[in-house]
């Protein structure tokens, strides 16, 4: 059951690429998936920082019902990947059934919840693979490689009778959201382009992503890290955030609501006030918090599909569309690019004085989840 806990992390992003670092997943676990339907329009009706918030809220509900337990996640813009152990199932099933009903309630969006066993995958001679790439000590982000978690999308989202689906007509239970939050100001880019890039090879080749992640790295002057929208510099909090409306939404709707409304306030404010000012509160070091905050931003990842959000100049991003159109052109890869402005982030914050914490990054105005829409019409056209 430990299975995810005791595999050792890699520390250089590159090496998501070598299989050396990923392990079969026990057939015993399921493939959890979460998307909010009708994302696209959501997002032109303005609504792309909420449907953020509750595809990081899919993550967050989980990881607070299963309280020490360490399992993978992937979060994907308008929802997540997660692989849960059989004994874990129903406790995480629960809590998701309430959280669709704060999305429909609070939000008026509908979170779709499905479930395939890992066993039924590998039945059909698929494999899922996971690694884990250390962001910081203490906080890593899965990985995944092979071809099982895009047969568990396929089969989720057509309603295949060995995929379960979760009704939110179900759900009695209020989702726990403890950590969740998204008080930051959006983040402009400092060179130009904030890039939202999806791709996902149309054949495993290892030495084909080895040398992908190596052009990339080449327009990138051979340095991911240099790309990265989160700097300590754009780090800014407002004493009150637009987004505290969103995070009411997401208290317990209980008979002392109005007592954890209050609370919530208070400590938002002083909370922020301690990092606009940088003043210590008890343990917390807010001048390491942020330090800690840009490692632990998860700006590229991989699960079966590389994604990542970058900063980089326009000539960068005509570099990469064309890199990517011709290996389009050859049947190499798919891909999906955004281009925005800006680039936003939730955050799920466990212990900020004790450096567990880690950050959604995703570009604005529609990010991860447009680039998937042109994604998607290549896949289509096969």
């Amino acid at each position: 059951m430990k299975f995810y806990q005791d595999i050792a992390p890699f520390h250089e992003f590159s090496d998501v690429a070598h299989e050396k670092h990923f392990f079969d997943v026990p057939e015993t676990w399921y493939v959890v998936l979460t998307d909010v339907r009708g994302s696209t329009e959501a997002i032109r009706k303005g609504q792309y920082k909420n449907v953020n918030v509750i595809g990081a809220a899919s993550i967050t509900c989980v990881l607070n019902c299963l309280k020490d337990f360490s399992f993978p996640f992937v979060f994907g813009g308008d929802g997540a990947t997660m692989l849960i152990p059989s004994e874990f199932l129903e406790k995480a099933k629960a809590s998701l059934n309430g959280l669709q009903k704060l999305a429909v309630r609070d939000f008026n969006l509908e979170l779709r919840v499905g479930m395939v066993s890992v066993k039924t995958i590998y039945d059909q001679g698929y494999k899922i693979k996971v690694g884990k790439f250390q962001l910081s000590p203490g906080n890593c982000l899965a990985q995944f490689c092979g071809n099982g978690l895009t047969l568990a999308e396929t089969m989720v989202k057509s309603n295949d009778p060995s995929a379960e689906l979760l009704s939110a007509e179900l759900g009695e239970s209020s989702p726990e959201l403890q950590g969740l939050s998204c008080r930051l100001s959006p983040f402009n880019s400092k060179k130009g382009t904030m890039l939202s890039i999806l791709c996902r090879l149309q054949v495993e080749d290892n030495e084909f992503f080895v040398s992908l992640l190596a052009s990339l790295e080449k327009i990138l002057d051979g340095d991911f890290k240099s790309v990265n929208p989160v700097t300590r510099s754009q780090l800014k909090w407002r004493v009150l955030p637009q987004s505290f409306a969103a995070e009411v939404n997401l208290l317990k709707k209980k008979s002392h609501f109005l007592f954890q409304l209050w609370g919530r306030l208070f400590w938002v404010v002083l909370s922020n006030l301690s990092l606009i000012l940088e003043f210590p509160l008890g343990p917390f070091k807010p001048k390491k918090y942020k330090d800690e905050l840009v490692l632990n931003s998860d700006s590229k990842k991989f699960d079966e599909t590389l994604r990542m959000v970058i900063d980089c100049s326009e000539k960068q991003a005509e570099q990469i569309e064309q890199l990517f159109r011709s290996l389009y052109l050859e049947h190499k890869v798919f891909y999906g690019i955004h281009k925005s402005k800006q680039a936003l982030m939730t955050c799920m914050v466990f212990s900020a004085s004790e450096n567990q914490h880690i950050h959604f990054i995703d570009g604005a105005d529609g990010g991860y989840a447009l680039a998937a829409v042109k994604l998607k019409a290549q896949m289509k056209m096969i």
